[in-house]
């Protein structure tokens, strides 16, 4: 069967869902120079690689709309780490046909997202030390923190910041020989060779560069022959102090199917997590997001989508993208309400939770009775858990603000307006609330 036959139909739809977005992101014209001949050749839980005639089509996206390609992928579904093969080119060869001066280019910048830099990297409590850790390996590579290991749950930033490590440290260091690629893509550069009987040249691209950031190293679980190719490059580059930086969804004890030896190699440096990103951080994230795009968002549209959408910040800025072009395409200006009626589907899954769960979880949060949540009192320790839970019935089910109020003592649907825009606004400022209202999301949801 020919390669391309083989790709997952499921991809291929989400491949198509792709097109469509940056087909209204970028306009006609943009679309048939840079998008139209890309054909999608794999795909995997963690990366995407395409097919374009040329060299030349292949560089386009990058060159002209940095960025733009990775987000309509992760917006339909896909990831958002993206190779693009000019035609003729090889899977599973590291630099497939390119002389020697293009060979080094590549390894130094060729899978690098253009825009995944320090400075587009949004700051909170949950990725500082993470942040200040990759900055000061990007500062001095190979001094300090050797192996960097980061990791946390998927699209939290591990990439972002392992892609930030890479630019950084061409900017201090032009002549650095620099390698990102995932995990998986290692053990297909080693199949390949493998096959080839070149095992010498996977050797000497791998043990000679200054830089390997390999992403979900998780990926290594349970290849017995793929660890142990890995296991002699890790040693080599660091006896050599050249740094390397690794990403996983778990720390290095948790990932079961990892030798021992590896495991206690990865524990030699610094291991620093990511967790979700607080209510204020998704804010920050999404009003950057829509700065360096120049789109006009709302604030009260961002502290909309940053309440639906708690788990990670690839769906947080997925969610952008599909508004920006649905926006775009029917020449609406966003509001809370369009937000709501484009990402229903989307933010479906999220209210099969129904208001009564909602007052038994507020009641038992606060230590209040239903029977007071309910009645007409408005002493302080009931109108501030009532206020919360009419916010949490508003975000978390489909009901209107009259079948809200009629529900919290067939209060008139006024004061459940009130309640929503009250709890909205202290939001971004009353930590100790937000963490409140995120432990009982968490409760009605089912996590820890």
């Amino acid at each position: 069967m020919n390669r391309l036959e083989s790709v997952d139909t499921s991809a291929e739809r989400a491949w198509q869902r792709a097109r469509a977005i940056l087909l209204a992101k970028l306009g006609q014209a943009a679309f048939d120079s840079g998008v139209k001949s890309l054909r999608l050749f794999t795909a995997s839980e963690s990366a995407v690689q395409l097919v374009a005639p040329s060299a030349a089509a292949a560089s386009w996206m990058h060159t002209h709309h940095p960025g733009v390609l990775e987000d309509a992928l992760r917006a339909a579904g896909l990831p958002a780490r993206v190779d693009i093969l000019g035609a003729g080119h090889s899977q599973g060869e590291l630099f497939p046909g390119e002389p020697t001066a293009a060979r080094r280019a590549r390894m130094r910048f060729g899978t690098l997202v253009p825009r995944y830099t320090f400075e587009t990297f949004v700051i909170g409590g949950s990725n500082q030390f993470a942040h200040a850790a990759c900055k000061a390996v990007a500062m001095q590579p190979g001094k300090h923190y050797n192996p960097l290991f980061l990791y946390g749950g998927v699209g939290l930033g591990k990439t972002h910041l392992a892609n930030a490590i890479g630019h950084e440290t061409v900017e201090r260091q032009p002549q650095a020989r620099i390698a990102y690629l995932s995990a998986e893509t290692f053990m297909t550069q080693l199949i390949n060779a493998l096959r080839r009987d070149r095992m010498d040249d996977f050797k000497g691209t791998f043990r000679k560069i200054d830089v390997l950031i390999l992403d979900d190293v998780q990926f290594l679980a349970n290849r017995e022959r793929t660890q142990e190719e890995f296991f002699h490059t890790f040693n080599a580059l660091h006896e050599a102090r050249r740094q390397i930086v690794l990403t996983s969804d778990k720390i290095p004890k948790d990932i079961a199917g990892l030798e021992e030896r590896l495991r206690n190699r990865f524990e030699w440096g610094l291991i620093a997590d990511i967790q979700p990103p607080d209510m204020e951080t998704r804010v920050a994230i999404l009003e950057k997001k829509a700065e360096l795009e120049g789109l006009d968002l709302p604030h009260e549209v961002a502290i909309f989508l940053a309440s639906q959408i708690d788990s990670n910040v690839r769906e947080l800025e997925g969610s952008l993208t599909r508004l920006s072009a649905v926006a775009s395409l029917s020449k609406t200006a966003i509001s809370v309400e369009f937000a709501r009626t484009v990402l229903k589907d989307l933010l479906r899954d999220r209210r099969a939770i129904t208001i009564e769960a909602i007052q038994a979880s507020v009641c038992d949060y606060y230590g209040v009775r239903i029977g007071d949540l309910l009645s007409q009192k408005r002493t302080r320790n009931i109108v501030g858990p009532r206020q919360v839970a009419m916010y949490l019935a508003r975000k978390l089910t489909t009901s209107s603000f009259p079948a809200i109020g009629e529900r919290f003592g067939n209060r008139d649907h006024s004061t459940v307006i009130h309640a929503f825009t009250t709890v909205t606004q202290k939001l971004t400022e009353n930590g100790t609330l937000r963490s409140a209202i995120e432990q009982i999301e968490r409760t009605l949801q089912g996590r820890p």
